[in-house]
């Protein structure tokens, strides 16, 4: 990769030069230019990756050279750094679609943050990082951590998932060969689930999730221990808000209850798990769930899963696949279960819905 500075200090440009970490980046080539004319000219005879540029500057400015590259240059990255907060400048290099934005005086931390994003956006702009096939054996030991991570989530024990992002970082480190924009991939992976574990628990991610979090990218040159760190520390903290939350109820909210069996009744729920995650008794939680409802626990649970099952036969489902969409791989007990809460079974229910 190339990279061109263009400011006309000298003591910035060497700066630059000294602080960022270059072959860290495969940056092999970094060129200097006094002001925009003569670093466009650089910019036109070696076509860099990624150009670092002050705004004000005799001659080309930096806002005219921002102009410049985002019409004839889209897909280089452009990293602005500048002595003057100054909303106007800022306002253009927002319009030019600047990568970063950075006041001097510079600070090794901040410009190779810039630089690492920098170099992402670029793989990610020339396939390195396009979606690729995960390794069959990999994506099946990824798949069964989420499981196992999930129920642990919702079984709110807290030190197992921790437990289970130590193996996963032993795990990863143990890869001979990582392919580009696999760690990425992952942490979107684990970072989707919680995102579909907060909505269950009714937990609103932007008061539960570190700062951080939100602005927390994963390239290739992301330290392992850093990204599964993130992981940890973000399912932590939303644990730990769950369980006070669960904690600070004073009775039970069933409405809260049937939502929660609405949304994940086909999984493995019983009376016992809903208690826990509620902090009650089963003996309480039915009591005060049959007076409101008028059903048991399991009993709502199975009109559930039979409900969605009749819907998805209804849609010419297979009787195999709608069992097993709502939780049930012993197909004996499913018609059986589907009869007494119908009083048809499966292939009827089918039958009907093809006569209609």
């Amino acid at each position: 990769m190339k990279a061109v500075i263009i400011d006309d200090e000298f003591w910035t440009r060497d700066s630059i030069k000294r602080l960022a970490d270059w072959e860290r980046f495969g940056i092999e080539q970094v060129e200097e230019a006094e002001e925009g004319l003569s670093g466009l000219r650089i910019i036109n005879e070696i076509h860099p990756d990624i150009v670092i540029t002050d705004m004000r500057m005799r001659g080309m400015d930096g806002a005219e050279l921002l102009k410049k590259l985002t019409e004839d240059y889209p897909f280089i990255r452009k990293i602005v750094i500048s002595g003057f907060d100054d909303f106007a400048y800022t306002k253009q290099a927002i319009l030019s679609r600047v990568d970063e934005y950075i006041l001097k005086p510079v600070q090794s931390e901040e410009l190779n943050r810039a630089l690492e994003k920098a170099v992402s956006e670029l793989r990610i702009a020339r396939g390195l990082h396009a979606a690729q096939p995960m390794d069959k054996d990999l994506m099946s030991v990824v798949t069964e951590y989420k499981e196992q991570i999930s129920r642990q989530f919702q079984e709110l024990r807290a030190e197992d998932v921790r437990e289970s992002f130590a193996r996963l970082e032993t795990l990863l480190r143990l890869q001979a060969n990582t392919a580009p924009g696999l760690h990425h991939l992952l942490y979107k992976h684990f970072m989707l689930l919680l995102d579909e574990l907060m909505a269950k628990a009714g937990i609103d991610s932007a008061k539960a999730l570190p700062e951080q979090a939100a602005s927390f990218f994963v390239t290739d040159f992301t330290p392992l221990e850093q990204w599964i760190g993130m992981l940890r520390s973000s399912y932590g903290a939303v644990l730990e808000q769950t369980i006070q939350l669960r904690q600070n109820k004073h009775r039970i909210d069933i409405e809260h209850i049937r939502q929660f069996i609405n949304r994940s009744f086909a999984e493995p729920i019983t009376l016992e798990s809903i208690a826990s995650l509620y902090f009650v008794s089963k003996e309480h939680l039915s009591r005060t769930f049959k007076q409101a409802t008028g059903s048991t626990v399991m009993d709502y649970i199975v009109t559930k899963r039979v409900e969605e099952a009749n819907r998805l036969l209804q849609s010419s489902v297979s009787i195999k696949n709608a069992a097993e969409a709502v939780g049930y791989s012993d197909l004996t007990y499913f018609h059986r279960i589907f009869k007494k809460v119908t009083g048809i079974t499966p292939a009827q229910a089918r039958k009907e819905s093809a006569e209609q």
